[in-house]
């Protein structure tokens, strides 16, 4: 896949917002006045039907429900963590997948602290905060999860997480 291609077709569909102004929330005043947004400047989340969706998402984690969470994505959807290889497929694909990530984890939290939405795009910054199977301690990762969403915001056609793979932990996972 040609990353600067899907860079340019992000970009076209959340309307030239950058990541930065997700980044920028406490400075800069909310951007709904523009049609970009549903985020305030105090880093919640405003009630929305797209931000809604992704909440109710991230509250379903905790639940370790595979089947749950795959029924929030569309037959044909996508799922990308990235620095990881590889896109999975279909609601059957990113369902196994999440059912494999469960499987090391003994619990998890995926809190949302911010969220810009633009139509049926979602930017959200969280921590996900969970403890593998064979660990001591908790790991609290940042990331950021670029969502898309069916036009009536009931499901989720393609979803990629960014975070930084060492401070995941993952290598320790065996």
């Amino acid at each position: 896949m040609d990353t600067s291609s899907t860079r340019r077709r992000f970009f076209r569909t959340a309307g030239g917002v950058s990541l930065a102004a997700v980044a920028t929330t406490a400075a800069a005043p909310p951007v709904s006045a523009t049609g970009l947004g549903s985020q305030t400047t105090d880093g919640t989340i405003e009630p929305g039907p797209a931000t809604d969706l992704v909440q109710r998402f991230c509250t379903a984690w905790s639940r370790l429900d595979a089947a749950e969470l795959g029924a929030f994505f569309t037959e044909d959807a996508t799922y990308r963590n990235i620095p990881i290889p590889g896109v999975c497929s279909g609601r059957e694909a990113i369902q196994e997948a999440l059912a494999g990530q469960i499987q090391v984890l003994q619990y998890t939290t995926l809190t949302v602290q911010s969220a810009v939405s633009w139509q049926n795009t979602v930017i959200a910054t969280r921590i996900d905060s969970f403890r593998y199977t064979n660990s001591d301690h908790d790991v609290d990762l940042p990331i950021v999860g670029v969502f898309q969403l069916t036009p009536d915001f009931l499901y989720f056609t393609s979803w990629v997480d960014y975070f930084d793979l060492a401070q995941s932990e993952f290598e320790t996972v065996g």
